[in-house]
């Protein structure tokens, strides 16, 4: 792993990243997700709404920092607020 520059924030991005996977995993096995529509026009399961909501996530900041630069905070707003819509609404 010496091609990667490790700094304090990449490795608590990463643990949170690998802790949020490990709890969802734990969730699931104990109460297992049913399928259901939401803000996505799809059913979907806890699992398939966070990978979405990672992905999205990923691929919006990339944008967002090649458009317009180092101003990240408004894309972390937009990122949350997306992530929050894919997550947490019941339709």
């Amino acid at each position: 792993m010496a091609w990667m520059y490790w700094t304090v924030p990449t490795a608590i991005f990463f643990g949170g990243l690998f802790a949020t996977l490990i709890a969802m995993g734990i969730w699931d096995r104990q109460s297992p997700s049913l399928p259901r529509k939401g803000f996505l026009p799809m059913p979907t399961t806890r699992g398939d709404r966070l990978f979405l909501s990672i992905i999205t996530a990923i691929g919006i900041a990339l944008l967002w920092l090649a458009i317009l630069g180092n101003t990240a905070l408004p894309g972390i707003a937009i990122l949350a607020t997306l992530a929050i819509a894919a997550i947490a609404w019941k339709g």
